[in-house]
């Protein structure tokens, strides 16, 4: 089993930190998050606000849960989307849940036009994506990430 493949296995994620520890690496700290399964808090003066929350349940982040590290030590670009804003694109074509690896991808066509990078320089590179609560996470890169699984305590 890949590290990647713990990562799909989560039922929600959320991105803590990233930054480049050096020029042009790029490090993520990516955080499993789980539904506590407890309702929210309801308002009774509101009927229709009282029926909505009252099934719905937090999703956080605590005590178990994983915590993925991943490093690339170089890569093509990368970008942070805010969730609210992506949409669903037929287009693109992807394998995996939350940590996906593109065949396709509008991020790529991009790159294509706004850069000279290609598969003879710097070499074949692939877009991975990073689906989390509130973030969408691209990176392309000629390599794949190292990843590193810890537990919260």
């Amino acid at each position: 089993m890949r590290d990647t493949d713990a990562i799909d296995a989560c039922a929600y994620l959320y991105l803590e930190e990233i930054g480049e520890p050096s020029d042009n690496e790029l490090r993520l700290k990516i955080v499993e998050a789980k539904s506590d399964g407890a309702p929210g808090s309801v308002d009774e003066r509101n009927e229709a606000l009282h029926e909505i929350l009252s099934t719905a349940s937090r999703i956080e982040s605590g005590s178990g849960c994983q915590i993925f590290e991943l490093y690339w030590p170089s890569y093509v670009a990368y970008s942070v989307r805010n969730e609210s804003f992506c949409l669903v694109d037929a287009y693109e074509e992807f394998d995996g849940r939350l940590f996906v690896r593109y065949a396709r991808s509008r991020y790529l066509d991009f790159l294509v036009k706004a850069t000279f990078a290609d598969a003879s320089y710097p070499g074949p590179f692939v877009h991975y994506g990073i689906f989390c609560l509130n973030h969408i996470i691209d990176v392309v890169s000629l390599d794949a990430p190292v990843v590193r699984v810890s537990l919260q305590s």
